[in-house]
């Protein structure tokens, strides 16, 4: 009947401490009062005595403050636990009080503080049993130093769970924002992929298009034509980037209608109409590659024919992709002004392009033709092992 009171009152301390600390130890407090008044109802244990019993219960008073103080509460504790063992025969089967307060220090201090404390709780001990005539029992002295030892062990081992538990929160929490990062760089780059090849389009056409209205009325018309297909499409690729973003459970579709190679055609069809001339053409076998692979490389091509539109003043450009068994290796060349300097870009684009192939295990590089004008540049993704 005791033990189950007993299990029950712990258990309640327990979740009331999970939600109010300092509430939980007023519990704890109360319940160490009830374990030393118990001790009173087994026959022939203990001799009632009243001031006997307000020393026991006063060593359990200041646990209600044992988070906030932990080593005055200590001192106190075994303070009055030292004074009653002198002055009180037989004493309480342990110091109950005690080994609450060194469980707390264990658990709370670190270093050369918890050990020295912990040291101060052993002599303690020592001398409580001494004090109280248990030291010629060596069976009963060693018993209640294991007890002592165990308890203290019990706190550090409690400390080394909170610091494994804290640990493992601040790795998860360090994980999660590096994925946030990755993920806020990725549609960063796709943001920069989309509106900055529609409004090179867009400009393009913008410029040309007062020049032809009176001397050349349909390239004129074909020119705002390609206009609002720029926009629509940007519009178009905006929403399923911006369907990405949502919790709602519409990620998974908006995430597969990220342009493939297969909108190769449409996208060099789109070009052509701002009076770049594009070839495209393919060599060998082409190979089943994971949508986000196969994005990266239409990225790789946009990018390139967008600074061919806009930077290089190109009027032609050609967009080769070799097939072979073990890798994807895309040729983009244009006539433009070439690269300026050694040709070592830092453009955010290719900077973009270059971070994006490298989470799918490709690379690239740019430079000036061999011998002639323009600029060329070169994408290499694996068939494998992203």
């Amino acid at each position: 009947m005791i033990e189950s009171v007993l299990s029950a009152a712990l258990s309640l301390a327990r979740k009331t401490a999970r939600r109010s600390p300092e509430l939980g130890d007023v519990l704890l407090t109360l319940l160490v009062m009830a374990v030393i008044a118990a001790g009173y109802l087994v026959p022939g244990l203990l001799r009632w005595g009243t001031g006997r019993f307000l020393l026991e219960t006063a060593s359990a008073l200041p646990l209600v403050w044992r988070r906030r103080h932990p080593i005055l509460v200590g001192f106190a504790t075994g303070g009055v636990t030292l004074l009653t063992s002198a002055l009180v025969h037989p004493a309480q089967p342990f110091p109950y009080a005690v080994l609450i307060s060194e469980y707390t220090v264990a658990a709370q201090l670190r270093g050369r503080l918890r050990m020295g404390t912990g040291s101060l709780y052993l002599i303690g001990s020592i001398a409580a049993e001494v004090l109280h005539g248990r030291g010629r029992d060596a069976q009963d002295f060693f018993t209640n130093l294991t007890v002592v030892f165990a308890v203290f062990l019990l706190g550090m081992l409690r400390q080394s769970q909170q610091d494994q538990s804290a640990a493992l929160i601040r790795d998860r929490e360090a994980k999660l924002e590096r994925a946030a990062a990755v993920e806020r760089a990725r549609i960063a780059r796709e943001m920069h992929d989309i509106v900055g090849h529609a409004v090179a389009l867009m400009v393009v056409q913008a410029e040309a298009g007062p020049l032809l209205v009176h001397a050349h009325p349909d390239k004129a018309e074909a020119a705002f034509d390609a206009i609002s297909a720029a926009g629509r499409d940007a519009m178009t690729q905006l929403r399923r980037l911006l369907g990405i973003l949502k919790d709602d459970g519409e990620a998974g579709p908006a995430r597969s209608l990220q342009p493939t190679l297969a909108s190769l055609d449409e996208l060099v069809a789109r070009v052509r109409l701002s009076g770049l001339s594009v070839q495209l053409e393919q060599t060998g076998t082409p190979l089943t590659l994971p949508a986000n692979v196969q994005t990266a490389a239409y990225r790789v091509v946009q990018e390139a024919l967008t600074n061919a539109l806009k930077h290089a003043e190109a009027s032609q450009a050609s967009v080769r992709l070799d097939w072979s068994a073990d890798r994807l290796l895309i040729t983009v060349v244009d006539d433009g002004r070439g690269p300026a300097g050694d040709g070592a870009s830092t453009g955010q684009g290719l900077i973009g392009l270059r971070e994006r192939l490298a989470v799918v295990g490709g690379a690239i590089s740019w430079a000036r033709p061999p011998n002639r004008r323009g600029f060329a540049l070169t994408a290499s993704i694996p068939a494998k092992g992203w």
